[in-house]
């Protein structure tokens, strides 16, 4: 079994490195206006959107700052260079601080929103320059991030705003997202890993305890995506929950488990993937669903898009039984044959048997590939 694995992720990893990282090289950045463009077809033709995302880029900076360290390919260092600089050149408000969602192929501001997911991942991303390439130019701008975050988006609940205006007023108070604060926690936790600070600890230990309180239900084993501001399921789409984010707390548990000494949290994790596998995993075509509903489990959207199998591919390294080793050769398995082509092109989502749904690509599932990429690598020199 471990030999098969072994082999699979081999040509992962080597099919998103020599292909699938060269491909984005060549046709992922824009060379008219700067900045990266958001999808790509499978001949390297760029998508219609005439706007840049900050998301987007961060996600991309922590893709090529770390592959700069896993090959030592300074072409991979030069890209990072270049989406560091279109990053603080056009998104950061000078004014009023605080990281713009989107701006204009002309670099100047086309959305002022302050978002939460964008500013956890412009995070996530900076720790990933500053570690892999160049502290000291990200050093400055970790700490904006941070301070934006402490000082404007958290809510005395000890949730944190998703969406705010240029003036950091909240926009979407009403609404409890987990998906948002999942990846906070996800940058939280790169933040302490470099830093060893029981300040970033603390924000661990908090965004932890926002999860156990609101987001997870610790009977049935699920995790609410959508609550209200009184942390109830909200009444339109309270019902909707997502495999792919169990998958991805399952694994951020462990995680966390390892950062706060809580052996417990893994404990946790490991019943979180096993009760998601149950609904979350395709039986008839094999695959993840895109989102089942939470009150009776039964499946909302049997589409199929690709970041959840790779975050079940992170779960399942980190919690590696017998059964669990099974169905990772078995996602695996499914990836190369269905979504990783050896073109180092993807597909992004089928039907549930299979059928393509679409043949655009958005680039930001590099940050998704990347991170499979990375655990299976952590999984096999274990």
């Amino acid at each position: 079994m471990n030999t098969s694995i072994t082999k699979l992720s081999n040509d992962f990893f080597r099919t998103f490195t020599d292909k699938t990282l060269l491909f984005l090289l060549e046709h992922g950045w824009d060379t008219k206006y700067g900045g990266l463009f958001e999808t790509l077809d499978s001949q390297g033709k760029n998508g219609p959107e005439d706007f840049r995302r900050v998301m987007v880029h961060a996600r991309q900076l922590f893709v090529f700052s770390r592959w700069t360290r896993v090959t030592g390919d300074k072409t991979f260092e030069r890209m990072a260079d270049k989406i560091f600089e279109y990053l603080i050149a056009s998104f950061w408000d000078a004014d009023y601080g605080g990281w713009y969602s989107r701006v204009a192929l002309d670099g100047k501001p086309l959305d002022f929103t302050k978002d939460l997911y964008a500013h956890a991942f412009v995070l996530f991303g900076l720790l990933h320059y500053a570690e892999y390439i160049k502290k000291n130019e990200a050093e400055a701008w970790i700490q904006k991030t941070i301070t934006v975050l402490q000082q404007r988006f958290l809510r005395s609940d000890g949730s944190y705003k998703e969406q705010m205006n240029r003036y950091f007023s909240d926009t979407a108070g009403d609404q409890r997202s987990q998906n948002p604060h999942m990846h906070l926690l996800e940058a939280a936790l790169a933040l302490s890993t470099s830093n060893e600070s029981s300040q970033y600890n603390a924000l661990v230990a908090s965004l932890l305890k926002l999860f156990d309180d609101k987001f997870l239900d610790r009977r049935k084993l699920i995790i609410h995506e959508y609550l209200n501001n009184s942390f109830y399921p909200d009444k339109e789409i309270g019902h909707i929950i997502e495999p792919g984010h169990h998958y991805e707390w399952a694994w951020l548990l462990n995680w966390t488990a390892e950062t706060l000494n809580q052996p417990e949290l893994k404990g946790l994790g490991a019943r979180i993937l096993s009760k998601s596998l149950e609904f979350g995993w395709d039986f008839a075509f094999d695959g993840v669903f895109d989102q089942v509903n939470a009150t009776n489990l039964s499946i909302l959207k049997s589409s199929k898009r690709l970041w959840p199998i790779l975050e079940l591919i992170k779960a399942l390294c980190v919690y590696p039984n017998e059964r669990n080793l099974m169905y990772l050769k078995n996602c695996l398995e499914t990836v190369l044959e269905h979504y990783l082509k050896e073109t180092g092109t993807w597909i992004e989502r089928y039907t549930q048997d299979w059928q393509v749904l679409s043949d655009k690509m958005p680039v930001s599932s590099a940050y998704h590939l990347g991170m499979a990429c990375l655990e299976l690598e952590k999984f096999n020199d274990s």
